[in-house]
């Protein structure tokens, strides 16, 4: 995916080729359905759906608003899916900047256990045998992990773009573990955290930063087409959003920090908003014809984008179970116009 010298005739197709192409895309897609990434979260997996390989998901948030948390969420779901359907030879793969292995099996073993995420990280534990049990339950569920780990800390990775790929191609080949995985969706936390890369051409200090998000993020959707899977990458929004509609600080299309291209290069699009984090708990918040009593574990869910001829503008007021990191719609709203 870097590194290869162009050659003006692989990017030219003939009518007869773009025929054939397009034949054998539907027959693919027809024969790899059930490798679809649904979200299994009623009402919204009704209508968000499936990601399908080579597409690029955007989950957009801003600082604190459960996007690293809802990606841990939707790849244990995958995780299940595919140990109750029987797909042995595949597997989700996490990459991370944000969250050290241990920091993402804590909360994966809180989801397990009903303890608290943040309680295990400081080794307060409620009942251990049931952790050792979680435990050896968690070293069966297929997601691996690219990132750094307090127990390898002298190994700790310079984890840029071109890294992350080169790791991600030496595991699904089978050179890291003996056994080629097929990876049935990528997730990457988060965009705007990935170091510079040394391997793409330098740009001037006061664009270096947007032009490596742009870089970035075309890159992540080389990789869903290079991986033939989904990729779903967390995306920081800015912290004062272009447009607040009815009170709802949700963010928009064009929301996402740095770069334009996140909005024009992702095939689907969810942001996320917990009003506890923008105004005062016990607060009331009015829109349209709704309103809300602010409470810490409220999360707005709307679907922003879906290509595809497909439907976009759903939202659902959520509430967020901490301890199981999972989220259950209290009802859909609506905006008023």
């Amino acid at each position: 995916m870097t590194g290869k010298e162009f050659d003006p005739k692989t990017a030219v197709y003939t009518p007869s080729e773009s025929s054939a192409y397009a034949v054998e895309a539907i027959e693919n897609i027809r024969d790899n359905k059930n490798r679809g990434a649904a979200i299994d979260i009623p009402l919204i997996k009704d209508y968000f759906a499936p990601a399908l390989p080579s597409q690029l998901v955007v989950v957009l948030a801003q600082t604190s608003h459960y996007k690293s948390s809802f990606l841990h969420m939707w790849e244990r779901q995958l995780a299940h899916q595919l140990i109750a359907e029987g797909r042995d030879d595949e597997a989700i793969i996490h990459i991370s900047v944000e969250e050290c292995v241990e920091e993402q099996a804590f909360i994966h073993l809180a989801s397990e256990t009903g303890e608290e995420a943040g309680k295990l990280a400081r080794g307060a534990v409620q009942d251990w045998d049931r952790l050792l049990a979680a435990s050896i339950n968690l070293a069966g569920i297929p997601i691996y992990r690219i990132g750094d780990s307090l127990a390898r800390a002298e190994d700790a990775p310079n984890l840029y773009v071109s890294n992350m790929t080169r790791a991600t191609r030496e595991l699904t080949s089978g050179a890291v573990t003996g056994n080629k995985i097929k990876p049935a969706a990528i997730f990457f936390d988060y965009l705007q955290a990935f170091p510079f890369d040394p391997e793409i051409k330098s740009a001037e200090l006061k664009d270096q930063r947007r032009l490596q998000v742009r870089e970035d993020i075309y890159r992540m959707r080389l990789a869903a087409k290079y991986f033939n899977c989904p990729v779903v990458v967390a995306v920081q929004a800015k912290q004062k959003l272009n447009y607040i509609h009815n009170n709802l600080h949700i963010p928009g299309m064009y929301d996402g920090e740095e770069s334009s291209s996140i909005a024009q290069r992702s095939d689907r699009i969810i942001s996320l908003w917990m009003p506890g984090k923008t105004h005062r708990i016990g607060s009331q918040i009015t829109f349209g014809d709704h309103y809300v009593t602010v409470d810490e574990n409220i999360l707005f869910v709307k679907v922003v984008k879906q290509r595809g001829g497909l439907p976009s503008g759903a939202m659902w007021m959520c509430r967020i179970n901490f301890a199981r990191n999972t989220i259950a719609p209290d009802a859909e709203v609506h905006e008023r116009s």
